[in-house]
């Protein structure tokens, strides 16, 4: 699968796997036209058997890629080389040329530090074990919080929970969602990207969702005692300004107004 943008074009485009839904073309559509640059932004829904030439074709034909579920941990291992943030959660959203980055990482950590204090210790509760959840937990420990993981796959949740060892940090707590213990911290994190999971009662402050739209709904709703919500449209809108800031060596806000009207 080839991009067929006009000659002179700036080509971007977004690689994963059943995406149809993403809102990345309008995103960074906006990004564009705000900056008046002539670009195009394209979807490969591809399946794994065809990602490796895929990320080789991306690598070596477009000016700069997003790489979304399932495929963020294969592209870190298909890129040359790897900014810090993405050699220390050990996955990529974002590749320009044959580097790759990880944005997912930059948001969070841009729009939830303003929300925890420097010294608060306190608990940020993970529910999952994937890619994003990698993330949050190492970002979220960059922010001096402790870390538990609830999630349907122990073993995976062992996994992260080492690598935070391995980075300095505390290890984390890690439980199967079938404990049926109660769900409870200073901030919960839902990096489930099925948006039929049904989730337990969770207490927290905080509650940061990676689903957007509909697929989102069911962990908001499952949340109580909440005083500040992090959507996953908040974390897709920065981290497409971040992903656009490495592309183009600028950084270009946009809204969701002028994604959604511009």
């Amino acid at each position: 699968m080839t991009g067929n943008s006009p000659e002179g074009t700036l080509r971007f485009a977004i690689v994963g796997e059943n995406i149809g839904y993403t809102l990345s073309p309008q995103i960074h559509g906006a990004i564009f036209r705000k900056a008046g640059i002539s670009a195009a932004y394209e979807i490969f829904d591809v399946n794994r058997g065809a990602l490796a030439s895929t990320i080789h074709n991306l690598m070596r034909n477009y000016d700069g890629f997003n790489v979304t579920k399932p495929y963020k941990a294969d592209v870190h291992a298909m890129v040359e080389s790897l900014s810090q943030e993405a050699v220390r959660c050990g996955n990529v959203n974002t590749v320009r040329g044959s580097r790759g980055f990880n944005t997912d990482y930059m948001a969070l950590r841009n729009i939830v530090a303003p929300f925890i204090p420097k010294t608060s210790g306190q608990q940020a509760i993970i529910l999952g074990s994937g890619s994003a959840a990698m993330t949050s937990a190492i970002a979220l420990s960059d922010l001096g919080m402790g870390i538990g993981i609830i999630c349907r796959n122990p073993e995976a949740g062992y996994s992260i929970s080492d690598r935070l060892v391995d980075l300095g940090f505390r290890e984390a707590e890690v439980r199967d969602f079938k404990s049926n213990l109660p769900i409870k911290g200073y901030v919960a994190v839902n990096a489930i990207s099925s948006g039929t999971f049904e989730f337990p009662a969770i207490s927290c402050k905080i509650a940061i969702n990676f689903n957007y739209g509909e697929r989102g709904t069911n962990f908001i709703k499952s949340v109580n005692g909440m005083t500040t919500i992090i959507t996953g449209e908040q974390i897709l809108l920065e981290q497409a300004i971040e992903a656009e800031r490495i592309w183009l060596g600028k950084r270009i806000d946009v809204t969701w107004d002028e994604v959604n009207h511009g």
